[in-house]
């Protein structure tokens, strides 16, 4: 019901405005993190974000599919939210601390915008599954967030320290990565490139976050179709210590092996194809589908040799013929 009203009010105020989406729309999203005792104001400002983003997206949302209307496009609600999460642009940020009886609180009001005018709906059809994968992995990070937030609500003394600096780091990570995934799917791959430079040479990022920065940079070369720099920072990303549950390193293998393939390299594209099959639990099945093709290319079934048809004489047994004759005729 709530959507539904957002639908109605957007499309009134594009009409009465004598406008419908062709200008950038403006979205102002609030996000909140009540503190408990000892909570640290990092962490509940950024837990008060990520709250304001997930609103932020759901109300992008509606701009992408009331779009999708004026070109006679039916989205499902998947494609709404993978699109949505590929044009939102956060301008502005602004978190406000405040106290209420005795109780500190975090809000965080984030200022988007949606450039409608700047979507080619058919090119992201078209990428969807790219654009997905990459969303799926923001997703993930965040959960991850989510349930290290609330094992964080529930330690004490020591265990809170220890959970809130890891906490505090996979925030202040999780921003960068979730933007560049943004501009991975936004197709400025260059500047994504940047930021995740600065990660890389941060010495105080080691393994996972590390392992990961160097996997999406490796995305972004991939996306400019860079085979050897993308080989490159796969290979390192695998090397550096990391969690797959966690972050999805192994996604690595899957882009290895899909360059491989374009190389018809097919007993190496099928190795990586398959440990990135493991790895996603049997789930996702462009990886399988990739995976079957390079098995089929280098282990290509054994063909039966048939025997030649063979046309002389003695392949003939005369005596059983004459025989035959004879017998034919005494009856």
């Amino acid at each position: 019901m709530r959507k539904i009203v957002l639908i109605l009010t957007l499309m009134i105020s594009c009409f009465s405005a004598g406008v419908c989406l062709a200008v950038p729309q403006t979205i102002t999203a609030s996000g909140a993190y009540v503190m408990g005792e000892n909570d640290s104001p990092k962490i509940a400002k950024d837990a008060a974000r990520q709250e304001a983003m997930r609103v932020a997206v759901e109300k992008a949302g509606v701009y992408v599919e009331s779009y999708s209307r004026t070109q006679n496009m039916e989205l499902t609600a998947d494609d709404v939210r993978v699109i949505s999460g590929a044009v939102l642009k956060v301008l502005r940020e602004q978190a406000v601390p405040e106290l209420s009886a005795g109780v500190w609180k975090y809000t965080v009001t984030l200022t988007c915008e949606v450039d409608t005018d700047k979507i080619d709906l058919k090119a992201m059809m078209e990428n969807r599954n790219k654009l997905e994968k990459l969303q799926q992995e923001r997703d993930a990070l965040k959960k991850q967030n989510e349930e290290l937030l609330e094992k964080y609500r529930q330690a004490n003394g020591r265990e809170k320290e220890e959970i809130g600096t890891e906490l505090e780091n996979q925030y202040s990570l999780q921003a960068v990565f979730d933007r560049c995934a943004t501009m991975i799917q936004q197709g400025d791959q260059w500047k994504a490139i940047v930021e995740i430079n600065r990660v890389i040479s941060d010495v105080k990022v080691t393994d996972s976050p590390l392992s990961y920065a160097y996997y999406l940079r490796g995305r972004a070369y991939y996306e400019r179709n860079m085979d050897e720099k993308a080989l490159e920072d796969f290979d390192r990303a695998e090397a550096t210590p990391h969690n797959n549950k966690i972050y999805p390193i192994w996604r690595a293998n899957y882009y290895q092996g899909l360059i491989y393939s374009d190389r018809e390299q097919w007993e190496r594209a099928y190795i990586e194809l398959k440990e990135a099959w493991d790895d996603s639990g049997h789930s996702d099945s462009d990886i399988e589908a990739a995976m079957l093709r390079a098995k089929r290319h280098a282990y290509p079934p054994q063909r039966e040799e048939r025997r030649p048809h063979r046309h002389d004489d003695d392949d003939i047994d005369w005596g059983k013929v004459v025989s035959d004759v004879l017998i034919g005729i005494l009856r």
